[in-house]
């Protein structure tokens, strides 16, 4: 009767063991997706600040070619 018991916790040790591999193996998928995410959100954020400069000059172009016109005097 005693050997049944610890046959019934080496079963129980070996499921606990293999569940933990699992989850650990889990947390480590999670964990580089979650990397990957960052990176991506890096590249994003990058990718607007370069998006919002480029704005800043189309605008600041825009406004001396309407500047030109403007200085030009043409009739209405």
């Amino acid at each position: 009767m005693a050997l049944d018991h610890i046959e019934q916790l080496e079963a129980k040790v070996n499921r606990l063991i293999e569940k933990h591999e699992r989850i650990k193996r889990e947390k480590e998928s999670f964990e580089k997706r979650l990397q990957q995410k960052e990176s991506e959100w890096h590249n994003l954020k990058g990718q607007i600040r370069q998006y919002e400069r480029e704005r800043t000059e189309l605008r600041e172009k825009l406004d001396k070619i309407l500047g030109q016109f403007a200085s030009l005097d043409l009739p209405d």
